[in-house]
């Protein structure tokens, strides 16, 4: 016994330094860092490379509603939600907030000025069911792809990664987040901020730490179903390593959520069933385990009984999730219960003598203990890093022994049988370590990669970004909005807009084959050609033949094609000149009414000899122009039609008193709505163009 609270003490010891953060990374505890009726000031706080801030407490609420930043006129406000709080259960004019819902939280972040320029990292944890997040106006990203109601919603559940370089000293935090599935709705944990140095250490080391939990489930569950396909009799072992694939499986459906990572485009319901699966399933596997460890002091019918009930709330699966969410806690209750009975058949075991009992119990004390814990934090909807992990890899140590003791009895009865077993157990024991040197080479090699792909990406992002012109360019008597949004991280589309000469803005839209990085790098062969000769050629079709011809000379191998379209506005005399390269027809409203503008050529790059030509038209002060990519015009729906232009005519008119920036926003809310639960499918490129 002396031996066995040893390593019970050792193991103890052990998850207790790996819980407690052994990756160094250090969280700010001071109590005056939180939120403040929507205000979080951190002006006298310099981030350091081991700081990190929980971003918690008082956020502006907003029920029902998805409001854009910037925030335009005055908004209704709800109240202060206090993060990482659900919002189910807040009052409301005497009334309590439902559990699902549409909802809008804005949160002010107010910085000292070394911290502006710094690139730092934000954590979003599990939110339910999706979200977006907006800084300063600039959309960072989000999970699934929240809507008004359920029918318009995309749940997808994920912690997540940002980067933040605050480019003043107040960063506006907005996030619209949507739940229509869940018991809570909101946050499942509380988000943090912090130097990037100290999230990375974080993440890789909360990466290593569940990979490896998942690696030595995986490992030992293969292990003990080879035992158990040599040694048929022993069903314990057949249900213990049944019981570590479950947690395997629920590793990977849970916390980082690996397996959405090497398969992101799985069906978000069917991985949530999963997740709630592997939790109903283990339970009976476990007692199972445990009936054919110790038989003759379980009883059969309790376990019948609980194997029935387990059967029951799988079927569970099968209603929406709103509903077997809800019913989560009665099964919570059956595993107590279970627990219980557990530790009630192994108190007989240890009163009647039974071998291995004691060691059993030094591995159940610890993992009793971390499933009860964490069982009380989630009712109470706090989901931080749970000890289940570590309780649970105690426990499987101690019945590994359990096992290996109760095979090495069988050993003695059969000599020859015996010493050809050992030999097939020593060979899987290499094997097994073999693997895991391999396994943890690899993960290592992997993440270093991804971490570069991702380090390398966000640099191609911010390069197109500093490249493009920004609406903050001052032109007499010309004023424009824009919105830009590629399908990945980097796109295909490029613009530009500068002064041709005195009184001639020149504009330029062009969009390129495909999406992603290899559209990305023709947008910078594309910008190279045309800063070479936008300011040397004055007439529009002219432009276009040299720039085809020069595509054609230099990048004839690589076979880039793109459409375009030049657009150059005359403030004196009140004319407009353009030619469109292959480009969709891009709309003038006028006081003539609409006024389609029509290609005037072939897109660049299909043939080295073809023409061009110059087309012109009035444009005055009042007049508009509405020029867009085909991401716009091509977005489908889920029942495959496309946007079109008939709807992008109809909001124009809609909105033809309204500003720029209040058409582009309300073009993008017409696009969502109509696109559903159907994602990007093309780079987008919205140009408003007004005469003031």
């Amino acid at each position: 016994m002396g031996k066995e609270l040893r390593s019970f003490f050792f193991v103890i010891a052990f998850s207790l330094y790996a819980f407690a953060g052994c990756d160094g990374t250090f969280i700010i505890p001071e109590d005056n860092l939180v939120f403040k009726e929507g205000t979080l000031d951190l002006r006298s706080f310099t981030f350091d490379e081991e700081s990190v801030i929980d971003i918690k407490g008082e956020w502006e609420f907003y029920y029902d509603e998805f409001h854009y930043p910037p925030f335009h006129g005055e908004k209704k406000l709800t109240g202060y939600l206090n993060i990482p709080d659900s919002w189910q259960g807040f009052t409301v004019d005497g009334k309590k907030l439902p559990r699902s819902g549409h909802v809008t939280l804005r949160g002010t972040i107010l910085l000292n000025k070394e911290t502006i320029g710094q690139e730092l990292r934000i954590f979003i944890p599990d939110v339910a069911s999706s979200y977006r997040m907006f800084a300063n106006g600039v959309l960072l990203g989000g999970q699934g792809k929240p809507g008004i109601n359920q029918f318009d919603d995309t749940p997808m559940i994920k912690s997540k990664y940002y980067t933040l370089m605050p480019d003043s000293d107040r960063v506006e935090i907005v996030f619209h987040i949507a739940n229509y599935e869940n018991n809570f709705g909101g946050f499942w944990a509380t988000p943090s901020i912090g130097n990037k140095h100290a999230l990375d250490r974080e993440r890789m080391v909360t990466i290593a730490r569940e990979l490896f939990l998942l690696g030595a489930l995986l490992i030992i569950g293969m292990y003990h179903w080879g035992l158990y396909f040599y040694r048929r009799k022993e069903k314990s072992i057949f249900y213990f390593a049944l019981f570590c694939f479950f947690l395997g499986i629920r590793i990977a459906f849970t916390g980082n959520r690996y397996v959405l990572e090497l398969f992101p485009g799985l069906h978000w319901p069917t991985v949530f069933r999963i997740e709630f699966a592997s939790y109903y399933f283990a339970v009976p596997v476990f007692l199972l385990f445990i009936y054919h460890l110790f038989p003759l002091d379980a009883n059969r019918k309790f376990v019948k009984l609980i194997l029935g009930i387990s059967f029951v709330f799988g079927l569970t699966l099968l209603l929406p999730i709103s509903i077997f969410t809800i019913l989560l806690y009665g099964f919570q209750f059956v595993s107590f219960i279970t627990i219980a009975y557990v530790i009630r058949v192994n108190a007989l075991a240890i009163a009647n003598r039974r071998p291995n009992s004691k060691l059993f119990l030094v591995g159940l004390v610890a993992l009793a203990f971390s499933v009860a814990v964490d069982i009380i934090r989630h009712s109470m909807n706090d989901r931080g890093v749970g000890l289940t992990p570590y309780g649970l890899l105690s426990f499987i140590f101690f019945q590994s022994l359990i096992l290996s003791s109760r095979i090495a009895s069988a050993f003695t009865r059969a000599e020859e049988l015996a010493e050809s077993l050992k030999i097939s157990n020593d060979s899987l024991v290499a094997m097994t370590e073999n693997l895991e040197l391999i396994v943890e080479d690899r993960t290592f090699r992997l993440n270093s990669t991804l971490q570069r792909l991702k380090k390398d990406l966000l640099l191609a992002k911010k390069i197109q970004q500093k490249i493009l012109p920004t609406q903050e360019l001052s032109i007499p008597h010309i004023k424009f909005n824009l919105y830009f949004e590629p399908q990945e991280e980097v796109g295909g589309d490029f613009y530009d807009i500068f002064e041709l000469n005195e009184g001639t803005i020149r504009f330029f839209l062009a969009d390129a084959t495909g999406h992603g990085i290899q559209a990305a790098l023709y947008t910078m062969a594309i910008k190279s050609e045309y800063e070479s000769i936008k300011r040397f050629i004055t007439k529009t079709d002219d432009l276009m033949n040299h720039l085809n011809q020069k595509i054609q000379n230099k990048f004839a191998g690589l076979k880039i094609v793109f459409s375009c379209f030049l657009l150059d506005i005359d403030t004196k005399d009140n004319k407009i000149y353009y030619t469109s390269a292959g480009h969709p027809d891009q709309i003038l409203m006028g006081t003539e009414g609409v006024k389609f503008l029509p290609r005037t050529g072939n897109i660049i790059g299909l043939r080295k000899e073809q023409e061009y030509t110059q087309d012109t038209a009035k444009f005055g002060p009042g007049d508009r122009f509405f020029l867009f990519t085909d991401g716009i015009l091509e977005q489908k729906n889920n029942k495959r039609e496309e946007f079109g232009q008939e709807r992008i005519l109809k909001v124009l008119k809609d909105l033809k008193e309204k500003p720029g920036d209040r058409l582009i926003a309300d073009m993008v809310i017409n696009l969502f709505e109509f696109q559903g639960k159907v994602g990007q499918e093309d780079d987008q490129t919205l140009l408003v163009i007004d005469w003031v």
